[in-house]
């Protein structure tokens, strides 16, 4: 039995999604991350890191005792290479799934930057909220570059880097974004959610913006969240795309 130790946050709906789409059991302790319950010394003891998920595996490849793993991006692919799904075997394959799940894996911080900056930084800061939301509005281009030609995202199936894609496309209004403005990222969004493995995996333990679950303290997150989708000193837009000059003065 994998269990999840996570967030209703986007890396750990990465995992949850996964053991849905793979039909295997598992259990979820669910914490919170506004109690710092990442922080707190139990689950230090897990991942030193101190984020959200993480899982432990009592029956590990290779037996033995329980294993831990965290990061998202590593535990996609050892429950990939465990159950044998969503991963090819082939070498071209394989390796173009890892480059853009390691795509999305360091380029996350953008977009958790741009919702950090829009939502819930205390004070409107222009500068950080037009640079990351400019660098989101590039990564969403490359996206809908990338659906423009390909149903799926990595090695023209279904992979572990739409997983961990899916989840934070599901923010992209946080990221100041409007998925009508990237047709073919909105087409793959859609067959996504078409998907049960991960209409349920979404859910758990509780679907995007639903706040309300945990605690009182939840509404007035979510309350937040709406009032500052219509501030306009935080809902800025991204600029239109420039050209920039790199070239080498002569006089240097």
């Amino acid at each position: 039995m994998i269990k999840i130790i996570g967030c209703p946050a986007p890396n750990p709906r990465k995992i949850s999604i996964f053991m849905e789409e793979a039909g295997e059991p598992y259990e979820y302790d669910s914490k919170d991350v506004f109690a710092n319950d990442q922080k707190k010394p139990d689950y230090l003891k897990i991942n030193p890191n101190g984020r959200f998920p993480a899982i432990i595996d009592d029956d590990p490849i290779g037996g033995g005792e329980p294993m831990t793993i965290w990061e998202s991006g590593a535990i996609l692919t050892y429950l990939a290479e465990k159950y044998g799904k969503f991963l090819p075997t082939d070498p071209r394959s394989r390796y173009d799934t890892f480059q853009w799940l390691y795509w999305q894996v360091s380029h996350a911080p953008y977009w958790g930057n741009a919702h950090l900056y829009r939502v819930y930084i205390p004070g409107p800061r222009e500068f950080e909220i037009q640079r990351f939301t400019n660098e989101s509005a590039r990564l969403y281009r490359l996206l809908d570059q990338q659906f423009s030609a390909h149903e799926w995202v990595a090695a023209d199936q279904y992979t572990i880097a739409d997983m961990a894609l899916f989840p934070w496309i599901e923010y992209h209004e946080m990221h100041g974004q409007d998925l009508e403005d990237f047709p073919n990222v909105k087409a793959w969004f859609e067959r996504m959610h078409a998907r049960p493995g991960v209409a349920a995996g979404r859910m758990v333990p509780a679907g995007v913006y639903e706040y309300t679950y945990q605690s009182p303290e939840m509404d007035a997150v979510a309350k937040l969240i709406e009032d500052r989708f219509k501030d306009p000193a935080y809902a800025l837009k991204a600029e239109p795309v420039q050209e920039v000059d790199l070239s080498l003065s002569t006089d240097i």
